[in-house]
């Protein structure tokens, strides 16, 4: 079985970059083959990370077109029969939970067609705002249209503890379906920064010889950031498929 994970959220700054990276370094220390799919090609920030990694095919669902989301839809289908990739992560851009609500059962019948199975990753805000949307695409969106067990709400530690949301309280919490993780942070904000403008690997800048204005620490503590962030998400890609 094929597998496709998604890292989903309902507005900007709630680490879903982060957790499709960590998805992707969890799959290559793998050994595995991957294709990495931007819903905005206008800011393809991961594409560009690992965009000479001969062992990451590139990919787009441009759902930043305006008013043509069933074509971005279409056009990440055609291209997804055309490569069948073993793994796929679709890291999507803020703002695009909605628009791939609308087509979220056009997405699993291509799935379902090619012989995929639909991981849904929702990183979580910590109002009612995205508390909102996090409702409706369980109720009619994405979550909706994944199997209950593929459903992953993610609580990223930089916001705060997991009683810190909405959703920890949420009368929909009681009755949802699916497992929780915890994305860890990490902390150090100079860190952060040095990574953003690397390019390739997280694991191979975690364990080589630092790069020109990294420190040892630095790398150090990005070291055990991604332990710790693959940790959490591994019980996720592995779930056993039917």
């Amino acid at each position: 079985m094929k597998h496709i994970y998604i890292s989903d959220g309902d507005k900007g700054g709630v680490g879903k970059s982060m957790l499709s990276a960590t998805i992707c370094e969890a799959l290559l220390a793998r050994g595995e083959k991957i294709a990495l799919v931007e819903g905005d090609d206008s800011q393809p920030d991961l594409a560009l990370r690992y965009q000479n990694d001969p062992d990451v095919l590139l990919g787009v669902m441009p759902l930043a077109m305006a008013g043509d989301a069933n074509r971005a839809v279409s056009r990440f289908g055609e291209w997804l029969e055309a490569n069948l990739p073993n793994e796929v992560v679709i890291n999507l851009p803020a703002g695009a939970a909605k628009t791939l609500n609308e087509h979220a059962e056009l997405v699993r019948q291509v799935a379902d067609a090619l012989g995929y199975t639909i991981t849904a990753f929702y990183s979580l805000g910590k109002g009612d705002t995205p508390m909102a949307g996090l409702v409706k695409s369980m109720e009619s969106g994405l979550l909706a249209h994944v199997d209950p067990a593929r459903r992953v709400i993610v609580y990223p530690a930089f916001q705060g503890d997991p009683h810190d949301f909405v959703w920890y309280d949420h009368k929909a919490r009681k009755t949802f379906q699916g497992r929780e993780i915890v994305l860890p942070a990490l902390d150090n904000r100079d860190v952060v920064k040095k990574m953003l403008l690397m390019r390739g690997r997280l694991s191979a800048l975690a364990s080589s010889a630092p790069p020109a204005g990294w420190m040892i620490v630095d790398k150090l503590n990005l070291a055990r950031w991604l332990k710790s962030a693959v940790t959490a998400v591994e019980p996720a890609l592995n779930i056993e498929d039917d």
